[in-house]
This record gives C-alpha cells, sequence and structure tokens, in this order.
C-alpha cells in the first residue's frame, strides 16, 4: 500500500529538524521522497541546507561558561513556564 505524501506545509514544519538528523527513519523517508517530488520544497531545502553548511563552516566554539549560563537560564525558564 502506497503511503500518503507529505504536504509542503508538513515538509516545511519538519525541514531544520530533516536536515539535522533528528527524525526517525520513516518520517526521513517521507520528506525525502516529497522533497525528490517537490521541486519548490527540494529547492528550499537546497538553500537552507547550503546555509547550514556555510554558517557551520565560520562557526566560532562557543565558551563553556557561556554555555552554562545559557542552559541555567533556559532551565529557569522552563521551571517558571511549569509553576
Amino acid at each position: 500500500m502506497a503511503q500518503k505524501m507529505m504536504s509542503c506545509r508538513d515538509v516545511a514544519l519538519r525541514l531544520q529538524t530533516y536536515l539535522d538528523g533528528e527524525l526517525d527513519e520513516k518520517r526521513m523517508e517521507q520528506i525525502r521522497a516529497h522533497l525528490d517530488a517537490c521541486v519548490d520544497c527540494g529547492l528550499e531545502a537546497d538553500v537552507f541546507a547550503d546555509i547550514k553548511k556555510d554558517l557551520a563552516a565560520q562557526a566560532i566554539p562557543a565558551d563553556s561558561d557561556a554555555l552554562a549560563r545559557l542552559r541555567d537560564f533556559s532551565a529557569r525558564i522552563a521551571e517558571e513556564a511549569n509553576s
């Protein structure tokens, strides 16, 4: 039985997590199939992938103290949101 093709909207909502490889294999394959069939979404994915690659090439290693402060800040916000 053939799977229903994902919509452009569904792909757009998941494109970044797809490019980051953070989806399960079934969802990755669904998006891959859509990108192969849809020229507009395929071009958008290519542009985002190029931007991601360029940014990674220019990335400066993050300061560990700054990361720790960001994690603490994030935890405080999540704690406040849950109270």
